[in-house]
């Protein structure tokens, strides 16, 4: 496995993501949208020319890939996240693949797998206490309370239960609070897959029963897959895989358009709104909120990179009333503001973010102010990372040469400059997170994080 995990020299996705690892170090690809176009275009391309038997060498291979973006570039969570939603993708469809194909396999029935009594009555798993068809007795007798065979002797047989309408909707409503969770699908799917490449060596051939859950083929005998069968047919998943990454992509495109969608929400008529930078999903934040409400927009200039300057004249360009002030005028002027808007580089499983570098001290001002901050950004951005805001290793650091005029060296040996691309903000800081998914508090990302990866992917 080890062999095959990694990209062969001569093999042109070896080339490929040395391209864009070198792009990584050297800065060439900036921006977490484009880190993530950039990784998901490199993966479907190993998807579909790579060469595998078992979907674990993909895996596996995948895997190796995103290690190495990630080493390139730690501080771009992007190249991560997006492997890591690739790999759970190709998993799901390997399942339902799997699913299928033991559903189809010859010797069992062509039909839809059993979920659920089709008529009103009694139907529950042979190990459930509401089952009565494991009695052989089909007389009157088997609804007593007492077997028949307790007639006339002084020991009394096991308990039946009785046929009654609260025990049909007991049994009713625990099975639909299974379906509404997705666990009895889920159940089905994994027992499926589990039982796919491995030798049932029970003694009356059957694998083992998952509780709660009807078995969906009814003769094993007949209908166990051979497992080197089906991994020869892993490769046609190809097809099914790169979709699936095509959908992940247009995902990506449509970011800055979906999160947007949301801000007939969030903005209202006549408030005054600060924000800092250049963030696309931010520009189009607002710009689609003006079409509805008429407000006022205050950009900081974010020196030293005075990326405000190019946000402010694309606002005012749509005719949205804008103000350009410096950064030393932030705590000035946030009593008149309402509300502050930011975008984020990165948001961590614990709530916090990095956003560019001035973004603290705007967060700070509007705390002390009792402003709201509010985050708009991309869900891909979510990373399963715990931070510890002191660490200066998790900050990425430029040239200080932008803080200096090439004229004056007076004091340069003696004097340390740290000059910072993005500032932490911790998740008490933080109001909201408007996402393309939906608006999120900082205490639910863990959440959103745990149902986007897999456990097994937390740690390429």
């Amino acid at each position: 496995m080890a062999a095959s995990a990694s990209l062969k020299s001569n093999d042109p996705n070896a080339r490929l993501t040395e391209a864009l690892c070198t792009s990584l170090r050297r800065r060439q690809i900036v921006g977490s949208l484009n880190v993530a176009l950039a990784t998901a275009a490199l993966i479907q391309n190993i998807v579909r020319s790579a060469r595998y038997s078992t979907i674990d060498e993909l895996l596996a291979l995948i895997k190796s890939v995103g290690r190495r973006l990630i080493d390139a570039n730690p501080k771009e969570l992007a190249a991560g996240n997006i492997v890591r939603r690739i790999l759970r993708l190709i998993r799901e469809e390997y399942r339902a693949a799997a699913a299928a194909h033991i559903v189809s396999a010859p010797g069992s029935a062509p039909e839809t797998p059993y979920l659920g009594p089709t008529t009103p009555g009694i139907s529950a798993p042979l190990n459930h206490y509401l089952n009565l068809s494991s009695n052989t007795s089909s007389s009157a007798s088997e609804f007593n309370f007492f077997s028949p065979s307790s007639s006339g002797g002084g020991s009394h047989g096991p308990l039946i239960r009785q046929t009654s309408l609260s025990n049909f909707v007991a049994m009713r409503h625990s099975r639909a609070q299974l379906e509404r969770s997705g666990s009895l699908v889920d159940l089905q799917l994994s027992q499926s897959t589990n039982n796919l490449f491995t030798r049932n060596n029970s003694s009356n051939g059957y694998p083992p029963e998952t509780p709660g859950v009807s078995s969906i083929t009814p003769n094993y005998n007949t209908s166990k897959i051979d497992s080197e069968e089906f991994m020869k047919q892993s490769s046609k998943l190809k097809p099914v895989l790169i979709q699936a990454i095509d959908e992940v992509v247009g995902e990506l495109e449509t970011t800055h358009e979906d999160v947007a969608k949301g801000a007939k929400e969030h903005i209202h008529s006549s408030e005054i709104i600060l924000t800092m930078g250049h963030s696309k999903t931010v520009e189009a934040f607002l710009k689609q909120g003006y079409r509805d409400r008429k407000f006022t927009v205050v950009v900081a200039e974010s020196a030293p990179s005075y990326l405000g300057h190019s946000l402010a004249q694309s606002l005012s360009s749509s005719g949205i009333p804008t103000i350009l002030i410096p950064d030393s005028s932030i705590h000035a002027i946030l009593p008149r503001i309402t509300k502050v808007i930011l975008g984020a580089h990165t948001v961590l499983a614990n709530g916090g973010l990095f956003a560019l570098s001035g973004s603290l001290a705007c967060a700070l001002a509007a705390k002390s102010h009792s402003k709201p901050l509010v985050i708009v950004t991309g869900q891909f951005k979510f990373a399963p990372a715990w931070n510890l805001y002191h660490d200066f290793a998790a900050v990425d650091f430029q040239s200080p040469s932008k803080l200096f005029s090439s004229s004056s060296s007076t004091g340069k040996d003696s004097t340390e400059i740290i000059n910072p691309y993005y500032d932490y903000i911790r998740p008490e800081l933080v109001q909201l997170f408007v996402t393309n998914e939906g608006d999120h508090s900082p205490s639910y990302i863990y959440r959103l994080i745990k149902e986007a990866y897999d456990e097994e992917d937390v740690e390429l």
